[in-house]
C-alpha cells in the first residue's frame, strides 16, 4: 500500500475503541470536555437573557466504554443534571442535547443507554439522530440563532470533517463555543501529500517546524487562519500524547471569559498538554515556591493574549 493509499484510509479509521476500555488519552479528552460543560452551564443557566442552552454532540458514539465508563453523551447528561439540580431555581432556561452518531450499532447502543439513565429534570431533553456530520450539521445550525447559548463538540475521525466552512460559520455565531478533536500525528505522518495538506490550514514554514511532539500545536494555531481577521475570536488547544502519537483539541469561543475558562481547565491538566511539551519540568503534584515559574510557556502566552484583548475591547 502506498502512502497516498493509506492516508486516504486513514482519514476516516473505523473507531472501535468503545469495544475495550478507554486509553489514558481518551479519558484526558473525555475529563476535559466534562471540565468545561461544568464551567460553561452555570454560566448560561444564570443568565436571563438565554432562554435555551444547547450541546451538540456530531460524533456521539455509543456512550460508554466495554467498562461502561461514559462516553461524552453519558458525560454531558450527567453534567446537566447536576448543574440543574444544584442551581434549584424553578425559572431556570431549558437545556437540549443533540446527539448525532452515523454507525447504527452505536446509535442504537446509545439510544438504549440513555433510556436506561434515571429521569432528569423537567426542562432537560435529549435527542439522537443518525446521519452523515455534514447533513445534522446544517440541519441544526438555524437553531443556534437566537436566545440560545450552543457548545459544539466535534470528536471526529481523523482531520476533514472540522472544514473551514464549518468554522466560520460557528465562529460566527454569538454565544457559541467549540471543542473539536483532531488527530494531529496524521498530519505530520503525510505532510507532503496533497490529500493532507487540502484539509488543514498549515503553509509550507509550519511544515518546516513541525515535529512528533508540537505537530497539534502548531495545527491548532493554523486553524486561525480560517477566521476572518475582525472576527474577535478566540482559539486555544491541548495536546494529548498517545504512545508515540501526538492528537489533541482545539477550543474556539467569540468571548474572553470563554477562552479564560478553558485555560483554567487546561491548567488542570498540565497547562497545554499532558506531556512536558515545552521541556519546562513543571509537576503539577510538586508546585515550585513562585507560581509563575509553574505556568507552562505557552499557558502565559494565552494568558497575556486574553489581558490584551480584555483591555482593548
Amino acid at each position: 500500500m502506498t502512502s497516498r493509499e493509506e492516508a486516504k484510509e486513514f482519514e476516516l479509521p473505523i473507531r472501535n475503541f468503545h469495544k475495550k476500555p478507554f486509553d489514558e488519552g481518551t479519558l484526558t479528552k473525555l475529563e476535559l470536555y466534562r471540565g468545561y460543560l461544568r464551567e460553561w452551564l452555570p454560566t448560561f443557566i444564570n443568565n436571563p437573557g438565554i432562554k435555551v442552552l444547547q450541546i451538540f454532540d456530531f460524533f456521539a458514539g455509543p456512550g460508554s466504554d466495554l467498562d461502561g465508563s461514559p462516553g461524552s453523551p453519558l458525560i454531558a447528561i450527567d453534567e446537566v443534571k447536576s448543574a440543574l439540580i444544584k442551581n434549584g431555581r424553578f425559572d431556570t432556561p431549558r437545556v437540549d442535547l443533540h446527539f448525532n452518531e452515523l454507525n447504527n450499532t452505536k446509535e442504537a447502543a446509545l439510544r438504549e443507554l440513555i433510556a436506561q439513565q434515571p429521569t432528569g429534570p423537567s426542562n432537560m431533553t435529549s435527542t439522537v439522530t443518525r446521519m452523515l456530520f455534514k447533513e445534522a450539521f446544517l440541519s441544526l445550525v438555524p437553531r443556534m440563532t437566537g436566545e440560545v447559548a450552543n457548545l459544539v463538540f466535534l470528536d471526529q475521525n481523523g482531520i476533514k470533517q472540522v472544514s473551514r466552512d464549518v468554522i466560520e460559520r460557528l465562529a460566527s455565531l454569538p454565544r457559541t463555543d467549540l471543542l473539536f478533536f483532531v488527530s494531529s500525528a496524521l498530519v505530520n505522518r503525510f505532510k507532503r501529500l496533497p490529500e493532507i495538506r487540502g484539509c488543514v490550514p498549515i503553509a509550507d514554514d509550519d511544515f518546516e517546524r513541525m515535529r512528533g511532539d508540537n505537530v497539534h500545536r502548531i495545527l491548532a494555531d493554523a486553524y486561525r487562519r480560517w477566521l476572518p481577521m475582525t472576527s474577535g475570536y478566540f482559539m486555544a488547544s491541548f495536546s494529548i500524547r498517545k504512545g508515540a502519537n501526538v492528537y489533541g483539541l482545539v477550543f474556539g469561543s467569540g468571548h474572553p471569559l470563554g477562552i479564560d475558562k478553558f485555560l483554567r481547565v487546561a491548567w488542570k491538566k498540565g497547562g497545554d498538554a499532558n506531556f512536558d511539551i515545552d521541556n519546562d519540568g513543571i509537576n503539577p503534584l510538586e508546585p515550585k515556591l513562585f507560581a509563575e515559574m509553574d505556568r507552562p510557556s505557552k499557558l502565559r502566552e494565552y494568558e497575556n493574549e486574553l489581558r490584551n484583548a480584555i483591555i482593548c475591547g
